[in-house]
């Protein structure tokens, strides 16, 4: 199945996503440091056992997200939004490429992603999320292209 056929499944987003009232996470909440097999076409897992704490984006979704060289991040309510370029955002992440998936080994982003949607690992060692909404749009001048991710 091609990558444009994944994308023409996903939902658009109609109402978009307004940056100016997002406010990115600070240093201090990133330094709080104390597998996926999707089912769907999109979609990010967070996962944390006894070989390391990661986050996994489809490869179809990181293509939709154009491929970027790093992705910058930030929360909106229940929703965690991928993206390159996306405006007020000065933290990013590097992340590597495995079979079928793009893997993010970042501590801080895991630990901020794992306590910002309160992921409880006593009892499984890992969430999937594919309830995913995914635009473009401009935005001062800019054409922003991200993914947002219902995190419950």
């Amino acid at each position: 199945m091609s990558s444009d056929m994944h994308f023409e499944r996903a939902k658009t987003v109609s109402m978009g996503v307004d940056f100016t009232k997002l406010t990115p996470p600070t240093r201090e909440e990133l330094n709080k440091v104390s597998a996926v097999k999707s089912s769907g076409p999109l979609g990010i897992s967070v996962v944390n056992n006894k070989n390391g704490r990661r986050v996994k984006l489809t490869n179809a979704l990181f293509e939709f997200l154009g491929n970027p060289k790093r992705l910058k991040f930030i929360r909106d309510g229940e929703y965690l939004i991928l993206g390159e370029n996306l405006p007020h955002c000065t933290e990013s992440v590097a992340f590597s490429k495995g079979k079928g998936t793009t893997i993010i080994y970042d501590v801080q982003f895991v630990w901020y992603v794992t306590e910002q949607f309160n992921l409880d690992y006593s009892e499984r060692t890992s969430y999937s999320f594919h309830d995913v909404e995914v635009g473009t749009q401009e935005h001062e001048g800019d054409v922003i292209t991200y993914a947002k991710i219902k995190m419950n």
